[in-house]
């Protein structure tokens, strides 16, 4: 399963699902978005079991992504999990940090099961990670999946488009694994420890009134204690997540009921057609304008005028045609348009590297 499959589907509400199985993480990368540490939280893995139970062969998610900390942490819950989701027509992908490549020859069988149990891993490269695990390291196990038939792509950190250590890792790639190794390549976060490594960017304020689709609404994230979010945004995914992101729990929430949250919401929906900004620009001057694109996002509860301007244009009888046409837009450009704007636009193109087409592991 390629890369590109994945992200082609990305806008699709409720086609993917995010599993956020530990927060925990051997690593200690200076940028880590999620701050994990070995000591961060880890909870039972009933609530991961118990809501990939609920997927049928008629009502799963496309595609459940593994994330973490480092997910690989826990090999055989990936390796239930992803057993289960293929029983019920649903692909697996996971992104691991690679800490195991250390010891490229002492990969264990429970950590070579989970690589190969899933259909796609991502890893994890750039500097940071770099001055823990070497580049060659995971190129060589990188290597032996690819030996094995599984499918691999890289996910890249980088400062911009003028970064010099872009330019050589994705040469590196390029060259290494003959452009058949595929690559998102997105740009360094002033999120979790990332914080310390970069001032915040300024606000982009918005000059006039326009919409501009929230596509992270678009899959739900399931965080580290089971707790169902509506946005992988990390500070929503640490909490506490603002109510109209929260969906409700796995404990009390079925597959099928998440998605109908996901697909059905009237908020979410407003988010994934004019996105944050459009909505609380309804205030009209009634609150101070927040700058912003996510911040706008949080301020939305307690703008009422935003709430009715939801209500205003989600009721309308064009708005399931414009809805639709925003997904089939955002779908239309693929991963290729995905990477450019979410990613370094530059690079990319690496996201098309080795793509030959649709995988008949897709479901169909």
């Amino acid at each position: 399963m390629h890369i590109a499959d994945m992200l082609a589907i990305r806008p699709v509400p409720a086609a993917g699902l995010f599993l956020t199985l530990t927060r925990r993480c051997p690593l200690a990368c200076a940028h880590c978005c999620t701050n994990s540490m070995l000591s961060s939280e880890q909870h039972s893995a009933e609530p991961f079991e118990r809501l990939v139970d609920t997927f049928t062969s008629v009502n799963h998610p496309e595609l459940v992504l593994f994330t973490g900390g480092e997910p690989l942490l826990r090999p055989g819950l990936v390796r239930a999990l992803a057993a289960r989701s293929r029983e019920a027509g649903t692909v697996t992908s996971l992104i691991t940090g690679g800490y195991f490549a250390r010891e490229t020859a002492k990969v264990s069988t429970a950590l070579w099961s989970a690589l190969t149990g899933v259909n796609h891993v991502a890893f994890s490269l750039d500097i940071f990670h770099e001055r823990q695990i070497g580049r060659k390291a995971v190129f060589a196990v990188v290597a032996k999946l690819l030996e094995a038939g599984q499918a691999v792509s890289f996910q890249l950190v980088g400062t911009g488009a003028a970064d010099p250590y872009l330019a050589d890792v994705t040469t590196d790639i390029r060259r290494t694994f003959c452009d058949a190794v595929p690559a998102l390549v997105v740009k360094l976060g002033a999120v979790g420890r990332g914080a310390d490594l970069l001032d915040p960017p300024p606000p982009k304020c918005p000059t006039r009134r326009c919409a501009d689709p929230c596509t992270m609404a678009a899959w739900p994230t399931v965080t580290f204690d089971g707790t169902v979010v509506a946005c992988c945004n990390q500070q929503v995914v640490d909490g506490p997540s603002p109510p109209h992101l929260r969906l409700g729990h796995t404990a009390e929430l079925t597959w099928a009921e998440i998605a109908a949250q996901v697909q059905g919401n009237q908020l979410l929906r407003a988010l994934r057609v004019f996105g944050p900004q459009y909505l609380v620009a309804a205030d009209a001057g009634m609150l101070p304008a927040p700058c912003g694109y996510c911040e706008s996002c949080y301020q939305i509860p307690a703008r009422p005028s935003a709430l009715a301007e939801v209500i205003r244009l989600t009721t309308r009888p064009t708005f399931d045609v414009v809805e639709q046409q925003a997904i089939d837009i955002q779908a239309a450009a693929g991963a290729h348009g995905f990477a450019t704007t979410f990613g370094i636009s530059e690079y990319a193109h690496m996201v098309m590297l080795g793509y030959s087409g649709r995988s008949q592991a897709w479901p169909s």
